[in-house]
């Protein structure tokens, strides 16, 4: 009796001395920082880093110290806090443009105008070569100066025919679609479209799309994602179901998190399921509307990043995907968005976080392109002279689709080396569940 009396004994003194979670004010440093550290500490892929940092610091800074050395993804922001957003130059000023070295000198070369934004009603177009961004000359690296310039209200322009720019920042809906359209070479149809990113504000738009390419019966299609930063699992699952030869019940992504999270399987229909709120897209009458291909083209570059690589290394084992261009960013994971309680926030705005939760794998188990995914035809765009318009047929990776393999194999044509000196490294998250 003595014995177990001892044993109540001790383990009532074990449970006093451990201790209640300290209650912070709502809205404090401290109390945003504790529900970062038990959210972390729960759903994050990796062990979070228990060293360098304290309650008290800014959340953003507490949370960035938390990351694991090889997560270049995760991110918080808050709410009309603009501070905690990043900004980019396609987003804030309707253009972007990519740095490259070619015979010892530096070229900026314009890669894309969104259409309708400001630049592209002054006159600036892909292909345009920049000197200088307000007082800075581009024959230099300015990767040190981007965030500074994306800082500010305006930005100058000269162009190299000597024509000057001043372009306000704005916040910039660009559409998803830049360009649809049909390229006939040789008595062969095929059907383009350049994809801005994974959302479902094209969805329509594509569905339209879609149908002119089976009315003007294309069989082959090229998928421009050289500049596609990602987006939405959902919108992925729903342009496979779109084009691919693939059944809604067929198995789209294994996901792969810690051990309190585990794994999870989504088949397409499972995975166009988490589209957002205000859509309400069916498996059913998506494949109605199917091109339902065996194989597609696909214009992939350094900027292809997580849902586009997702729909380039899913869709393998259903189809022949043949990937031109450039090996992609290497974004191989998804993220889970946490949303901060009353309780956390207090009367501040709400905090969001999206931490990289799981890793992904194809069907067949196939991931693990943390360096990218390397494409079957390797040819890097800016070895043409010129870069020309979105579908245009002298754009050479769009050549390289056209014309096959064997006309434009390794080593049939010798390009200059080229050094990318500066390019974007956005990438949107690939958010699987909300919490």
């Amino acid at each position: 009796m003595k014995f177990y009396v001892a044993i109540l004994l001790i383990l009532s003194l074990l449970f006093s001395c451990q201790k209640e979670p300290v209650h912070y004010d709502s809205g404090s440093n401290e109390a945003i920082n504790q529900w970062i550290l038990k959210n972390m500490d729960d759903y994050y892929f990796w062990k979070i880093n228990q060293s360098g940092h304290n309650l008290s610091d800014n959340p953003i800074q507490f949370f960035q110290n938390l990351l694991h050395k090889d997560d270049h993804y995760s991110a918080i922001v808050q709410n009309m806090n603009l501070a905690s957003y990043k900004n980019n130059f396609e987003t804030s000023f309707g253009f972007d443009f990519i740095q490259v070295k070619r015979e010892g000198s530096i070229q900026a070369i314009v890669t894309l105008v969104v259409p309708g934004s400001q630049a592209e009603q002054m006159g600036i177009k892909r292909g345009d070569v920049l000197l200088k961004i307000n007082d800075l000359n581009l024959n230099a690296d300015i990767s040190r100066s981007v965030e500074k310039i994306l800082n500010g209200n305006s930005l100058n322009l000269m162009r190299k025919d000597g024509k000057e720019f001043k372009i306000a920042s704005a916040y910039i809906a660009q559409p998803g679609i830049y360009k649809a359209t049909t390229i006939e070479v040789d008595n062969k149809k095929l059907g383009y479209v350049y994809l801005s990113h994974f959302n479902f504000d094209s969805g329509y738009d594509l569905i339209r799309e879609i149908q002119k390419f089976k009315t003007e019966q294309v069989k082959d299609v090229i998928l421009d994602l050289r500049y596609n930063p990602g987006g939405q699992v959902s919108y992925a699952a729903f342009c496979a179901l779109l084009l691919g030869n693939v059944n809604p019940t067929d198995r789209f992504v294994n996901m792969v998190g810690n051990s309190k999270v585990g794994k999870k399987e989504y088949s397409f229909i499972d995975a166009l399921s988490t589209q957002p709120d205000g859509y309400s897209f069916k498996a059913e009458d998506i494949k109605s509307k199917s091109l339902n291909l065996s194989k597609i083209y696909i214009l992939s570059s350094k900027q292809s990043a997580s849902a586009s690589e997702l729909m380039i290394n899913n869709l393998k084992p259903y189809m022949d995907v043949i990937q031109i261009g450039e090996s992609t960013m290497g974004k191989d994971m998804a993220s889970i968005n946490i949303t901060s309680d009353n309780e956390t926030s207090g009367n501040r705005y709400k905090w969001i976080m999206s931490p990289l939760v799981y890793q992904l794998f194809n069907s067949k188990g196939e991931g693990n392109y943390k360096t990218g995914l390397k494409p079957q035809i390797n040819i890097n765009e800016f070895s043409a002279e010129e870069l020309y318009p979105f579908g245009d047929i002298r754009d050479p990776l769009i050549q390289a689709a056209v014309h096959g393999e064997v006309k434009l194999k390794a080593g049939t044509r010798k390009e200059p080396t080229i050094e990318v000196v500066y390019r974007s490294k956005t990438a949107l998250q690939m958010v699987v569940d909300e919490i």
